[in-house]
């Protein structure tokens, strides 16, 4: 058997003498109550979408997520969410968190909470077990000092690992491919409403095809044509809930001439279908 070393780290991201101990663990489903924005002082939040979508607000506006994303939220951050029939979810509070170059309690440099989205590789895959562990500590009963011990040690596990993967998010985010995915997103973003092919966006901006996916994937996760019918999707969503449009008008307003093959890829992306969606977010 091979032998891997590891040795004692050469800097800690946490500031010496202190580590941050596990607040609570939160399970999240469409039965959680909100309503108010709120915040947590000198507790800072890590969220994670299990399943399904959900809405998440804030001071500023609100932002949607989707199964995998993981939130990072700094304390004193004013947020809330909005869930729906098919979520599952749960959020994690920690305390005393004192991380090297950031202000005590915080997470990320960001001053609104900063999205990564997971992948089901590497890093990425180690850091989803860790999650599953700590929904698996919190589902044990008692509140005895080991079982504290090993949500603290949990917890600092995964802190290194999400700021690892914030900081590799920002430094990508410098890099002549980041640049140019970000290029392609927002040529996305701005014509995904219109009858968008791929060789249509590869000529815009000049680039090949294979370039173009690989690029996309790299920054985003998904491929071009999965995000353009996510894009869609949301684009239907926010119309089912500001508009008295009909379904049938909706598909065909977000490029679907088909009504029914409209409703079965907004049931598969959102879980419910667009009437029961906006009848459970008109409540």
């Amino acid at each position: 058997m091979s032998i891997l070393p590891f040795g004692s780290p050469k800097q800690s991201r946490f500031e010496l003498g202190r580590r941050p101990h596990l607040e609570s663990v939160e399970n999240i489903t469409a039965a959680t109550s909100f309503g108010t924005l709120k915040s947590h002082h000198d507790v800072a939040e890590i969220f994670f979408v299990e399943k399904g979508h959900c809405r998440m607000r804030l001071k500023e506006g609100s932002q949607q997520l989707r199964t995998e994303d993981l939130v990072l939220i700094n304390s004193d951050t004013l947020h809330d969410f909005k869930t729906n029939g098919s979520f599952m979810g749960f959020t994690m509070r920690i305390g005393a968190l004192y991380l090297c170059g950031l202000a005590p309690g915080h997470l990320t440099k960001h001053d609104t909470p900063l999205v990564l989205h997971l992948s089901k590789e590497g890093r990425h895959a180690f850091l989803r077990d860790l999650l599953r562990e700590m929904k698996l500590l919190a589902a044990l009963s008692g509140e005895d000092d080991e079982r504290r011990e090993i949500g603290a040690a949990l917890t600092q596990a995964i802190v290194v690992a999400v700021t690892a993967l914030a900081e590799a998010k920002a430094t990508s985010e410098e890099n002549p491919s980041y640049t140019m995915g970000t290029r392609i997103k927002e040529y996305i973003d701005a014509h995904y409403l219109e009858e968008l092919k791929l060789p249509d966006i590869a000529e815009a901006l000049h680039i090949n095809l294979y370039y173009l996916s690989h690029t996309f994937k790299d920054l985003t996760g998904s491929s071009p044509m999965q995000y353009i019918i996510r894009k869609h999707i949301e684009e239907a969503q926010t119309l089912l809930l500001t508009t008295n449009m009909t379904i049938t008008d909706i598909a065909m307003q977000c490029g679907y001439n088909n009504s029914n093959y409209f409703q079965s890829v907004f049931s598969n992306i959102v879980g419910m279908p667009p009437g029961k969606y906006r009848k459970t977010w008109a409540q």
